[in-house]
């Protein structure tokens, strides 16, 4: 492990690269999105299913999306698996079936990041 501070007198040394990473940040406000901006779903979040057993099965795909549009309850995104809504409205169980739940994607904006080309596929 790389230590960044002296164990004997606790000052730092000096960083020879700045740290690599993607910078993000939790959006609050999804109809602040434009199109273009690319975001990350957080892997345990968005609508799911639950089980007989109580495991939960999450429909959206965790990863990064490109910003089509918002709208009043989500956000339409394009990612690796092509296009998908992404739920941001309150929790509350689905009209469609009682094991289904909607609930909020928890999402990041990324920054100095390529956008994902969706795959293309055979025709």
């Amino acid at each position: 492990m790389r230590s960044f501070e002296c164990k004997n007198c606790g000052q730092a040394f000096k960083m020879k690269k700045p740290p690599k990473g993607i910078r993000k940040k939790e959006v609050e406000d999804f109809k602040s999105l434009q199109r273009g901006d690319c975001i990350k779903v957080v892997g345990g979040s968005g609508p799911y299913y639950t089980d007989r057993d109580g495991e939960k099965y999450y429909m959206v795909d965790r990863g990064k999306y490109i910003v089509e549009y918002t709208d009043n309850e989500g956000i339409h995104a394009y990612g690796d698996t092509g296009y998908n809504y992404l739920y941001m409205g309150k929790r509350c169980p689905s009209p469609l079936m009682d094991s289904l739940v909607r609930s909020p994607c928890k999402i990041m904006l990324l920054k100095n990041m390529p956008a994902p080309r969706p795959k293309k596929r055979l025709s």
